[in-house]
C-alpha cells in the first residue's frame, strides 16, 4: 500500500456536497487545517485515497473526484468529475460521447445532437418534435414533427398544436408575426416548440429558469448562476470561490484559485486566542523555533526529517522513495516500476495517461486514437489541438504533443544533469504556422560545464499547435537540444520557492 500523506490542499479541496464544511477543524478565515498529527492515510495502487479529508461523499460512499465522478449516488472510476458530465447514473466524456434519453453513444462528429434517443448530425438532418428526424433541405424547417418548405408554407398555431398551412392562409402572417416576436427576445410568450428537449441528466430542464451542473439541476437565481462541479453559485456571491470544480464558502476576500490551489493573504498572527511573545515564529496555531523545525502549511516539523515542504508535511529530497505529487506525498517503497506525478494522483499503469494544463492534471484510462489536449483527452477523428486549444476540426495528419508539461517540483532532479535555464516570456508573435518567442533568461541552471549564456535575450521559433501554451510574463524552465533548439518542459514556476528549491538541489547533488 502507498503511504499518502496529508497536505493543505486536502483541506482546502475537501467540501461538503450541502454547501457545509465536513470538517469543522478547518479555519475558514486562514485555510489552515488542524489534523491528528499521528494520523496518515493508505491508499491503494488506484491512488484514490481513503482517508475522509481528501474524499467527496457520493450517496454513502467517499471518492475522490480527480480520478472519479459520481452522478446520482453512483460513482463511475477512471473518469474525473472535472471533465465529465453525467448521463443518468454513470458519467462519461462530452467531448467524445453524447447522453440520449439515458443512454450513451460514441460522437461521430462534433456537431452531433440528441433526437429523442437517437444521434443526428445538425449539417445534414433536422429534428422535429421530440424524436423526429428528417434529411435536411433547402428552405425546409420544423413545425411541430413535421418539416415543411417555408417558401411555399408556413407553420401555424392552432390552439396547442401546430400545423402547416399554404402561405395564402390568414394565419401565415400572424405565424409571421409570432417568429418575429419569438426572435426579438420574448421567451414567455413564444409558444414554438424547441427543436429538440434539453436535458440534465435524465429530467428535462429549461435553461431560461434553470441551470445543470453536472447532472444536478438548481433553479437559476439570474444570470450570474454558474456551476461549479455539482454545486450551484452566483458570481456576487461574496467569500465563496469555486476551485478545480469544488466550491469553497466562507473564504477570505481577494483569495485566487491557482493551480488547484487556494490562496489567501498572508497573515500577520498565529491563529491563536493571544499573541505571541516578542521573537517567537508563528506556525498555524502554534509557535516554532526556525532554527531547528520547518513550518509547512500551519505544521511544524523538525528539521532532521528533511528541509522541504509537501503540503503540511515535510520530507527529504535524498529519498529516492518519496514522491510530492502536488501537495501529497507518496511512499513509493514497495512500488514495482517507475512512477510519475498527474497533478495530486500518481501515475502508475501502462494502460493510464496523465494530461495536463498549467491549471489542472486529469488522469485517464488510455484509449486508442485519443490524445491529451492540455488537461482534456481527446479522439483524434472529432476534435484538433492547438497550442492546448480544442477545435472542432479534426486534421488527419496532424501530430499531437510527444509530452506534456510538468510542475517544476516533479523535474527534480531529473534536469539537474541537463543544460536548462528559466526564460521568462517577454514577447509572442504568431508568423503563418511558428510561434515567435522572445525569451528573457533569468537564471541557468547547468552544473556540468558551468557555462554562462552570454546574451540574455532569446529568439525562439515554435510550431505553434504541436507546442504547448505560452503566456507573457510568465517564466518557464527550458533545455537547450543539442541542435540548437530549445524545449519547454514546466508549467509556470514560481520565482522564488520553486526556482530556490530546484537549484538547492540540483547543486548540493553536484557536490
Amino acid at each position: 500500500m502507498l503511504t499518502l500523506i496529508f497536505s493543505i490542499q486536502s483541506c482546502l479541496t475537501q467540501m461538503r456536497l450541502d454547501t457545509t464544511f465536513h470538517n469543522k477543524s478547518c479555519l475558514s478565515f486562514s485555510g489552515i487545517c488542524h489534523h491528528d498529527r499521528g494520523s496518515h492515510s493508505k491508499v491503494g495502487f488506484s491512488g484514490q485515497m481513503e482517508d475522509s479529508h481528501h474524499l467527496h461523499r457520493c450517496g454513502n460512499v467517499s471518492y475522490n473526484f480527480s480520478g472519479s465522478s459520481c452522478c446520482n449516488d453512483s460513482i463511475t472510476l477512471g473518469l474525473s468529475q472535472l471533465v465529465a458530465d453525467c448521463c443518468g447514473s454513470v458519467a462519461y466524456n462530452p467531448l467524445n460521447e453524447i447522453c440520449c434519453n439515458g443512454s450513451i453513444q460514441t460522437q461521430s462528429s462534433t456537431h452531433a445532437l440528441c433526437c429523442g434517443k437517437d444521434m443526428y448530425l445538425t449539417t445534414s438532418h433536422l429534428c422535429c418534435g421530440e424524436n423526429n428526424i428528417f434529411q435536411r433541405k433547402e428552405n425546409h424547417s420544423c413545425c411541430g414533427n413535421k418539416t415543411y418548405d417555408m417558401t411555399t408554407h408556413c407553420c401555424c398555431i392552432n390552439t396547442t398544436t401546430l400545423e402547416v398551412k399554404p402561405k395564402n392562409e390568414i394565419c401565415c402572417s400572424e405565424a409571421t408575426d409570432k417568429k418575429k416576436e419569438c426572435q426579438q427576445g420574448s421567451p414567455p410568450t413564444c409558444t414554438f416548440p424547441k427543436n429538440s428537449e434539453l436535458k440534465c441528466g435524465s429530467k428535462p430542464f429549461n435553461p431560461q429558469k434553470e441551470i445543470c451542473c453536472s447532472g444536478n439541476l438548481y433553479k437559476k437565481a439570474s444570470a450570474l448562476t454558474k456551476c461549479c462541479g455539482v454545486d450551484v453559485y452566483t458570481l456576487s456571491d461574496d467569500n465563496v470561490l469555486c476551485c478545480n470544480g469544488t466550491l469553497h464558502l466562507n473564504v477570505p476576500e481577494q483569495s485566487e484559485c491557482v493551480g488547484g490551489v487556494i490562496y489567501t493573504s498572508a497573515n500577520t498572527t498565529c491563529q491563536m486566542s493571544t499573541r505571541p511573545r516578542h521573537g517567537e515564529h508563528c506556525c498555524g496555531g502554534q509557535t516554532f523555533n526556525p532554527h531547528t523545525h520547518v513550518c509547512c502549511n500551519g505544521h511544524s516539523h523538525n528539521k532532521k526529517n528533511g528541509n522541504f515542504c509537501c503540503g503540511s508535511e515535510v520530507y527529504d529530497h535524498h529519498n529516492q522513495f518519496l514522491r510530492c505529487c502536488s501537495g501529497h506525498l507518496y511512499n513509493l517503497t514497495h512500488l514495482r516500476g517507475k512512477a510519475e506525478c498527474c497533478g495530486s494522483l500518481l501515475l502508475q499503469y501502462d494502460n493510464q495517461t496523465c494530461c495536463s494544463s498549467s491549471t489542472t492534471s486529469v488522469l485517464y484510462d488510455t484509449k486508442q486514437n485519443h490524445s491529451c489536449c492540455g488537461h482534456y483527452y481527446y479522439k483524434t477523428s472529432l476534435w484538433s489541438c492547438c497550442a492546448e486549444r480544442l477545435k472542432p476540426t479534426p486534421k488527419p495528419n496532424s501530430s499531437p504533443a510527444e509530452y506534456r508539461l510538468k510542475p517544476l517540483t516533479d523535474l527534480i532532479p531529473e534536469m539537474c544533469n541537463k543544460k536548462v535555464f528559466f526564460g521568462k516570456v517577454e514577447s509572442v508573435a504568431l508568423e503563418n504556422d511558428q510561434r515567435r518567442v522572445v525569451l528573457k533568461v533569468v537564471g541557468q541552471v547547468d552544473v556540468k560545464s558551468e557555462k554562462v549564456i552570454k546574451d540574455p535575450w532569446l529568439h525562439l521559433s515554435l510550431d505553434h499547435c504541436s507546442f504547448p501554451a505560452t503566456d507573457n510574463g510568465m517564466t518557464y524552465l527550458w533545455e537547450e537540444k543539442h541542435n540548437g533548439k530549445y524545449k519547454l518542459l514546466s508549467h509556470p514556476v514560481d520565482l522564488t520557492s520553486d526556482i530556490h528549491m530546484f537549484y538547492f538541489v540540483c547543486y548540493q547533488k553536484k557536490g
